[in-house]
């Protein structure tokens, strides 16, 4: 009877142990344990496995020490993620960590479960976004994936269990001048980049401002910059005119009399133009342009009337 109890409780601490990491989604970090000592860029790839489980959102904060690397550029593509509430960015929160700290946050609308694929059987983790990295001196040092929150896929969105990525790395002698894969920028056409112009009575006293997005990016937006000018080419645009900003954006000329030029800086250093053209708006009209339309309007109702006027005039005659 003591052995039937004893393997009965052993059994049902097995049980709660076992569900208690049942679908335990977790992030792997994929790197090179060692750097190459010619400087050479490596590329380390966040990936989610869902271990099971079917994910609805996924935020986290990938960090490595500031002293040992710098970041070239962040790689979206075939990314598992669309869209995403926040590309994988450098946050611009102040850390006392000597750490450069890279946050994202994404959805998954339908849910997320793994990658399926015709040519494997069973289900593999998806890539998240992998990180083009620049050794700049020697040392050790370790990625980590923490602060994740990740939102089961279901009517209450309920938090996954999961637990921080750590990874180590190592940078040996430095040998040369730093590589960079990407030494020049490229102008290209991105066809998922959008930008729209709206309002809300919530943002900024429902003044009119842009968004700007693109969700099939390979490679996540570094920059945005915004001029409103009388220009009808971004190429005519002088460089005064450019100001950095970030999504959303308020206009400055409210009245939408302007051409709004939008130049897209990807990390990969290429970047992108789009343009959204003036509306008509009356309250744009000149009170020159408004004398003359009056003019115009009056000698039309002449000509149209003129046989009445001239009959009024030889009555009075």
């Amino acid at each position: 009877m003591k052995n039937f109890f004893t393997t009965s409780l052993l059994a049902m601490l097995l049980v709660g142990v076992f569900s208690s990491h049942a679908f335990a989604a977790k992030i792997i970090i994929d790197t090179p344990v060692e750097t190459l000592s010619r400087r050479q860029p490596i590329m380390v790839t966040v990936s989610l496995d869902t271990e099971g489980a079917k994910v609805s959102g996924i935020s986290g904060n990938f960090s490595f020490p500031a002293d040992l690397f710098t970041v070239d550029s962040v790689i979206l593509e075939s990314s598992i993620v669309s869209p995403w509430v926040e590309q994988p960015k450098i946050s611009e929160e102040k850390y006392l960590d000597n750490r450069t700290h890279i946050t994202f946050e994404g959805i998954f609308p339908g849910g997320y479960d793994g990658v399926r694929s015709p040519y494997f059987e069973g289900i593999k983790q998806g890539k998240l976004f992998s990180i083009i990295l620049i050794p700049k001196s020697k040392g050790s040092g370790l990625f980590i994936v923490d602060d994740i929150t990740l939102h089961e896929y279901g009517p209450d969105a309920k938090l996954m269990q999961t637990e921080s990525a750590v990874s180590s790395i190592t940078v040996p002698d430095a040998i040369g001048a730093p590589i960079t894969p990407y030494p020049d920028t490229k102008q290209i056409q991105s066809k998922s980049l959008t930008a729209f112009v709206t309002r809300d009575e919530l943002v900024a006293r429902n003044a009119w401002y842009i968004v700007v997005n693109d969700k099939e990016a390979r490679s996540t937006i570094e920059a945005i910059y915004v001029a409103e000018t009388d220009d009808i080419s971004p190429l005519n645009v002088s460089d005064s005119a450019w100001r950095k900003v970030s999504s959303p954006y308020v206009l400055l000329y409210q009245n939408r009399s302007k051409h709004i030029h939008i130049h897209v800086v990807y990390s990969n250093k290429t970047y992108s133009y789009i343009t959204l053209q003036p509306v008509e708006n009356f309250t744009s009209i000149s009170f020159a342009s408004r004398i003359l339309i009056s003019i115009v309007v009056l000698l039309a109702l002449l000509h149209h009337y003129r046989g009445t006027i001239k009959l009024f005039i030889r009555k009075k005659n």
